[in-house]
């Protein structure tokens, strides 16, 4: 895992899908391909793998089975200087198809008066009850009333407004223009006229008249290219999909007509004012991000069979939908444009993630060289999107090397989505699919319970149910099951679905192989992302990932003066990989408790926990807790490691060492057989209280924080009693500030 960093994209790029992490592309590309590799990207975009292989210094080529993000892109990529691009927006504002300008003609269509100086003004928006005949409100800002226009102000239309939209005929020219694009077939026009259905008249009044004004007062060029692409945003935003609190809902196509949302309110929007806003933040965004394949834009295309590497990220989120066929119809004129229809078979998100992943891997199989690997990069990722991609891969071809799953990855702001991002690393696969054996159920789910196995083992704690499946699918992989897997959908059951009841039956039966089941409850399952964990009935003799990862930043810390954050994250994860990547949160909570910020960003190890301030605080506790111990009735040990370290000054007259504290006896004493434990174990404890050790393991003390059991240990009045609240007993101090969580 790298330190993945994305940036926001302006719109309408937004609505195509999120960047791609350069950091990814650049790790990747890095390790499978030469320099000036090609890297094909079935899924492009704007900004998505092909354009960070290109900042990778690669050559990245889009390929897509949604014509709109390929052509989007190449119009980036060709886009011209940002002057020239608002030149051909004001063109487009001066265009006169009815003899008047088109500018003038929005304002007047959009036209309305404040309520409270009677001024003129141009309504931004529109507010509509479902099914209502006319809006209820208008937004719009006044430039006598509103502080000089800055003030958006919503107030209730008047008898004008109502009026002026009831003169535009529902079914009036516009419309008409608007179905004709889809061409005379009649599916098509039923297409058509449902999606020409979700716009109020104004709006498409306004959208067909700045398109045909675009087309009309723009010759063929790259700056009128980059005014169709912003196009889509108000061919989205400006339709009834439109609610109050969003920019336009993706659109749902079934048995070939556009269905309108659900929302009780929806937001007519300025058509024009939208439009110029998209255009002329695009150009200003631009200017400051170019587009990493604008030197070569003009030999995009390559022949098929020459990629290198085919890199891609799984289109999890969807933002147009069906919307982009539509675009491609109506802005493009691509009537042949398919849509996919979201009704049939009523296939849910992550069916459609596995048909789209496995036709796009396809793609990059039969257009790579037969050497060419394949990466996938999945965000938010979890269980069942991570299974989507492998069996698609599997599906198509592959053979899966790896998964590397980090929990925490990237935050996320989408509701329902994972914290989580996992990247899937894919060979090429010899055999053909007809050569491959059945599956078996039993080597299947035996496989499964061995995998989450081993991932525990090397963890050396507790794992989750999405990192399991992870787990899970790289054994079968290793033992060679998931193309067997693949070919076991029948009766229309997917492979995904047969891999998730056999994941969820082999875990059923996870005792076989003993693992046992936590289920977290109170608190510790409010604050988890996973309500049930995957443990070892035995134990593991493992460390524990985050005691190491701890010990790991510690130790980075410590060996460097001054490090920026993004190598100091670099060198984390390079300590951890495959099944043992810690979570970025873990990562990110090691560095802020050793580590000290300055005002040039750099990180250092804090002053007092250096190896000589740690050392001496060390030595100080087993000195207190040496004390403690004879206080309280105990026979006390001093571990190997600590008892040849020089006492402090304060007590220097009591010995040297603090194995000078130890009696006689205590010397002779065999710890190991009173503990209970091996004579190599005891040696590694600093310090272990014995002979009433009974009463230690009737109460359950398990572990503390240092600074709560030194305060205990300094007090002359300290009692056993005492040590309970320390030790987290008491529900007052049962918190993360006093008490170490004890994984089990």
């Amino acid at each position: 895992m790298v330190p993945l960093e994305t940036f926001p994209l302006p719109r309408p790029l937004d609505r195509f899908g999120p960047a791609f992490p350069a950091a990814l592309a650049e790790i990747y590309t890095g390790a499978y391909t030469p320099r000036r590799g090609v890297v094909l990207d079935p899924l492009a975009y704007p900004w998505s793998a092909a354009d960070a292989a290109e900042r990778a210094d690669r050559r990245g080529v889009a390929r897509s089975r949604e014509p709109l993000g390929e052509w989007a892109r190449g119009v980036i990529a060709h886009a011209p200087a940002g002057e020239e691009v608002l030149a051909a927006l004001d063109r487009v504002g001066e265009s006169a198809l009815v003899g008047t300008p088109h500018r003038v003609a929005m304002r007047e269509l959009y036209g309305s008066t404040c309520a409270t100086c009677r001024g003129p003004v141009v309504v931004e928006a529109f507010l509509w009850e479902r099914d209502a005949p006319v809006p209820t409100k208008k937004a719009f800002r006044c430039g006598i009333c509103a502080r000089e226009g800055r003030a958006l102000l919503i107030e209730a239309v008047n008898e004008e407004d109502e009026r002026s939209g009831q003169r535009l005929e529902q079914r009036g020219m516009a419309y008409w223009q608007f179905v004709e694009r889809f061409g005379g077939d009649p599916a098509a026009q039923a297409l058509g006229e449902s999606t020409a259905s979700l716009y109020t008249p104004r709006n498409l009044v306004a959208l067909m008249a700045t398109l045909r004004a675009i087309e009309t007062a723009l010759p063929e060029s790259a700056a009128r290219d980059v005014l169709r692409l912003c196009l889509v945003e108000v061919l989205v935003s400006g339709s009834r999909m439109n609610a109050l609190a969003g920019r336009g809902a993706p659109l749902r196509i079934e048995k070939g007509r556009a269905r309108r949302s659900h929302a009780a309110q929806t937001r007519e929007v300025n058509v024009w004012l939208e439009f110029d806003r998209a255009a002329r933040d695009l150009v200003s965004w631009l200017a400051v991000h170019p587009s990493p394949a604008r030197g070569r834009a003009t030999t995009l295309a390559l022949d098929t069979g020459d990629a290198d590497l085919v890199l891609c990220q799984a289109p999890l989120e969807d933002g147009l939908g069906g919307w982009s066929a539509i675009a491609a119809i109506v802005v493009l004129g691509l009537r042949k444009a398919k849509p996919v229809d979201a009704g049939e078979g009523r296939v849910v998100a992550r069916e459609r993630l596995l048909r789209t992943m496995r036709a796009a891997l396809l793609d990059g199989h039969r257009s790579s060289r037969p050497e060419a690997p394949a990466v996938v990069y999945v965000p938010h990722a979890d269980l069942e999107t991570v299974a989507a991609v492998t069996l698609a891969g599997a599906g198509a071809g592959y053979r899966l090397r790896g998964i590397t799953y980090q929990r925490d990855a990237l935050p996320t702001a989408v509701a329902g989505a994972s914290g989580a991002a996992a990247t899937c690393d894919f060979d090429r696969d010899v055999p053909l699919l007809r050569d491959q054996p059945g599956a078996d159920a039993t080597a299947i789910e035996e496989a499964i319970r061995a995998g989450v196995r081993d991932a525990i083992t090397a963890r050396g704690e507790a794992i989750g149910t999405d990192r399991a499946g992870v787990a899970a699918l790289e054994a079968l992989a290793a033992r060679r099951l998931l193309v067997p897997l693949t070919l076991s959908r029948a009766g229309g059951v997917s492979e995904l679905e047969t891999f998730l009841d056999h994941f969820r039956s082999a875990l059923a039966d996870a005792r076989r192989s003993g693992i046992v089941t936590v289920d977290l409850d109170g608190a510790a399952a409010e604050h988890a992302h996973d309500t049930t964990l995957y443990a070892l009935a035995e134990g593991t003799d493992a460390t524990p990932l985050d005691d190491r990862l701890e010990w790991g930043m510690w130790g980075l810390l410590a060996a460097s003066r001054e490090v920026e954050t993004r190598t100091l994250l670099r060198r984390a994860y390079g300590l951890f990989r495959d099944v043992e990547t810690p979570d970025r949160e873990l990562v990110e909570r090691c560095i802020a408790a050793y580590g000290r910020q300055g005002d040039d960003g750099r990180w250092r190890l804090r002053e007092e926990d250096s190896l000589v301030r740690r050392q001496a605080d060390q030595t100080l506790l087993a000195l207190q807790l040496v004390d403690a111990g004879h206080r309280f009735g105990f026979k006390v040990h001093v571990g190997r490691d600590l008892e040849r370290r020089a006492l402090p000054a304060s007590a220097a007259d009591r010995g040297a060492v603090l194995a000078d504290l130890a009696t006689d006896a205590e010397r002779s004493a065999p710890v190991s057989r009173v503990a209970r434990l091996h004579a190599d174990a005891v040696e590694y404890v600093d310090v272990v209280w014995y002979d009433i050790a009974d009463l230690v393991r009737r109460r359950g003390w398990r572990f503390v924080k240092w600074a709560p059991l030194r305060a205990w240990a300094a007090r002359p009045e300290s009692s056993l009693d005492g040590l309970e609240p320390v030790l987290g007993l008491e529900p007052a101090v049962e918190q993360m500030g006093q008490q170490l969580a004890f994984k089990w």
